[in-house]
């Protein structure tokens, strides 16, 4: 973490006149900034300055003079919680280089004190002549060591402050914001936020993007007024989305004297209230604003972007997908080194735990959090593939309660999803059960895993990939686990020696949180009905480790292609990277996800969602899909709506002001598929000496007892008693059956004629079963 600071308001500061520099030593010349920031013509985050050391974060070794006037102070917070303080110095506007290449301002790092050597204590508005190191500190220049050399005088306002307005083309915006690095700048009143407040856990830092209020996406209409990424059906130019600006909260800190103060919250859509001024700061690949206040008026709720809507229980099945974002538990589990303050650690995984709750407090709110947004958001769907809960087993429920012991594996279920099961029984929804296969968790103890409700769903005796022979067709080793019999059971493979690791690699097996595979018995009036679910995290960062996302991407279609042919197959979770056609790397194509698009066959119902709507995860002020929710046809052909509830990525984190809302980093989706089998009646033809037009009778899926169909016919160019017997009666699909075949006579004649036509009619069917296409048509083709 590179140090911050924070900064003053220049709105108290009182104009003075400016006396002329002091006579100084003819040996150590008095540079502008600009002299010090250098010129930027390309390659903007890799600039340094000509009087840094060509390579790394130290400081020259030469001191230089550099005047300015101090225009910010700021603040920020360590690791540990300690103070890092700093402040901005830029040009007055009659003594800069007057070059638009170079930033006439730059940041100042103090460090620990508040005061410079020699004693000297930074005010806000005095023009000073310092003497300090030059360094380019993770690709930011700034000053260190300094030393005030003259102070020439008190109260001086006059320095540029520009409107935060980049260009839109990426390129040419980051090379806009090199050249105003350490400068003040305003984000106009009316700019238009473009994501939820983030909060960094570990240094209190806070973010928030936005855009100037004249950006031509804020003219966009209704929920499509923010910034897409640039594959995004609603942002066709491809132009990086330049304009978003971040604010960030080292001046808040300063102002407040206080470095865990946090920017004011802020969900997407809101607007920003009165102009935010302050200095532009480098940190985490990331040019950012911070003013010393910012406040915002609200805008529209995110949850209303078309949100989920409830199931027809009788007819229809709800299957969500959630990323619950490092839900842990507040028990330190013997048998685990890395799930609570002051354990040793897990293998890459050390001190300090910032994913673990801080007290009971925290925890218990974030399951009841979470509860709410599945009853009241979700509508408590049937089944939900979750991902990023926590592994631990040493829990049991009992009585209703979660009852903890010192034994590992007590009962074959995750504790923190078992507890959240409980918390919305408590929040009034229906009862959940908790399911996984704990040898899927990755070392640090995340592992994908199911929450069914038992009045809709129950786990089926394992078959297929679920025995001791999975037979999923890969090209690297399985791995042992592969042969165990559960359900739900984690598939995983060695991985492939020839695999493309040249964007990084995730351990020495295809996945480290290997997919959960289950198979579910759906009931339904008419009996029940199988679907397999697989549960899925893929590893991080779209641009990283692409190779690896490919691979997993292919054993994925390995595992839906071994499922039995025919039964439904719903596949998501947090897959970290993007649909068809966007790609992280679009210079590069990796396509990362084709194989279960090409090789599986399947379709991806982020499709299907409304445009401006498809998302489920906000990354730096642009809205973008790494949740997906994939079917295969048999699924998909029973679709009635998919969905997702903006109830997280648009909204602050940390702030309890919104209820329930922000309780993750990630959008759950909902996908509404009909339960009911589907009846359909196919068209049938004959000529006129066959004797029989055979009309297809077809169910989607088989029923538990057998089922009439019943239905007549209605002559359109042939004529009954004529042309064709007339039919009225019913055929009768056996039990555990999918088909049956209604047969009209035709009668023949000697004349030539033209072809002639009838209509079959299917109507009144058992409850719980629906009519597709309840009418075919009958040719007749004429013999003479």
């Amino acid at each position: 973490m590179r140090p911050l600071a924070v900064l003053s308001s220049l709105a108290a500061l009182v104009a003075v006149t400016v006396p002329a520099v002091p006579a100084l030593a003819a040996a150590e010349p008095v540079l502008t900034v600009g002299q010090v920031q250098g010129v930027t013509r390309e390659l903007p985050r890799t600039h340094r300055s000509p009087l840094a050391p060509a390579t790394g974060n130290n400081p020259s070794a030469a001191a230089y003079q550099v005047r300015g006037v101090i225009t910010q102070r700021t603040l920020a917070r360590t690791a540990t919680g300690a103070d890092q303080h700093g402040f901005f110095l830029q040009s007055r506007r009659d003594a800069a280089d007057g070059d638009p290449a170079t930033s006439d301002g730059v940041f100042v790092f103090m460090g620990a004190f508040t005061d410079l050597r020699g004693g000297y204590v930074p005010v806000v508005g005095d023009e000073v002549v310092l003497s300090a190191r030059v360094s380019e500190y993770f690709s930011m220049t700034q000053l260190s060591g300094a030393s005030l050399v003259a102070k020439l005088a008190s109260g001086v306002t006059d320095v540029e402050v520009a409107d935060a307005a980049p260009p839109a083309e990426l390129a040419a915006a980051e090379l806009w914001w090199e050249r105003h690095e350490g400068m003040q700048l305003r984000v106009r009143d009316g700019a238009g936020v473009v994501s939820g407040r983030n909060v960094f856990a570990g240094t209190a830092d806070a973010e928030t993007w936005v855009l100037d209020r004249d950006d031509p996406a804020l003219d966009r209409p209704g929920f499509a007024a923010r910034t897409f990424r640039d594959a995004h059906p609603l942002d066709r130019v491809p132009d990086g989305n330049g304009g978003r600006v971040l604010l960030g909260s080292l001046g808040v800190k300063a102002a407040a004297r206080d470095n865990t103060a946090l920017l004011a919250p802020a969900h997407t859509f809101d607007r920003l209230s009165g102009d935010a001024v302050g200095g532009v700061y480098y940190s985490f690949n990331k040019y950012g604003v911070q003013p010393a206040a910012a406040a915002f008026e609200a805008g529209r709720d995110p949850s209303a972007n078309h949100p989920p809507r409830p199931a027809r229980r009788a007819a229809e099945v709800a299957i969500s997908t959630y990323n619950v974002e490092n839900l842990y538990d507040f028990r330190d589990d013997p048998f685990d080194g890395c799930d609570f303050a002051g354990n040793p650690g897990c293998p890459g995984v050390r001190p300090p735990f910032d994913y673990v709750p801080a007290s009971a407090a925290e925890y218990t709110a974030q399951l009841a959090a979470l509860a709410d947004q599945i009853v009241a958001d979700l509508h408590a769907p049937d089944l939900i593939l979750v991902q990023e809960a926590e592994d631990q087993d040493i829990c049991a429920v009992s009585g209703g309660e979660l009852v903890c012991g010192a034994a590992n594996d007590a009962d074959g279920a995750p504790d923190t999803l078992q507890e959240l099961a409980l918390a919305v029984a408590a929040a009034g929804g229906p009862e959940y059960r908790a399911a996984y296969d704990r040898t899927g968790a990755d070392d640090r103890g995340i592992t994908a895993a199911f929450l069914y409700r038992t009045d809709r769903m129950a786990l089926a005796a394992p078959r297929s990939v679920l025995t001791a022979d999975p037979r999923v067709e890969y090209r690297a080793a399985a791995l042992p686990s592969n042969a165990q019999v559960s359900n739900p059971k984690a598939l995983n493979a060695v991985r492939p020696s020839d695999m493309d690791t040249s964007t990084g690699v995730d351990g020495p097996n295809v996945y480290t949180r290997a997919p959960q595979v289950a198979l579910f018995t759906v009931r339904t009036p008419t009996g029940g009905y199988p679907l397999w679910a697989v549960s899925n995290h893929f590893s991080s960062t779209p641009d990283a480790r692409v190779g690896q996302r490919r691979e997993q991407a292919r054993y994925g279609a390995a595992i839906v292609t071994a499922l039995p042919a025919g039964e439904r197959v719903v596949y998501g979770g947090d897959l970290n990277v993007f649909p068809r056609p966007d790609d992280p790397t679009p210079a590069a194509p990796g396509d990362q996800l084709a194989a279960l698009y090409d090789d599986a066959g399947l379709t991806n119902l982020w499709e299907r969602l409304p445009a401006a709507s498809a998302y489920s995860y906000v990354f730096d002020g642009q809205a973008q899909t790494l949740d997906h929710v994939f079917v295969n046809d048999a699924l998909l052909g029973d679709l009635v709506e998919m969905r997702a509830a903006h109830v997280n990525a648009d909204w602050p984190a940390e702030f309890a002001g919104d209820g329930s809302r922000g309780s993750s980093d990630h959008d759950p989706q909902v996908a509404r598929f009909r339960s009911t089998p589907a009846l359909s009646v196919g068209d049938a033809s004959a000529a006129e000496g066959a004797g029989v037009l055979r009309f297809p009778v077809t169910l989607s899926r088989p029923v538990d007892a057998a089922l009439p169909v019943c239905g007549f016919t209605l002559g359109l160019s042939a004529v009954a008693f004529a042309d064709f017997e007339p039919w009225a009666g019913c055929v009768t699909v056996p039990a555990g059956a999918t088909s049956a075949v209604i047969e009209v006579t035709v009668r023949a004649d000697a004349r030539a004629e033209r072809d002639e036509r009838l209509s079959l009619v299917v109507a009144g069917l058992a409850a719980g079963v629906r009519l597709a296409d309840p009418t075919a048509t009958g040719t007749i083709t004429d013999d003479d």
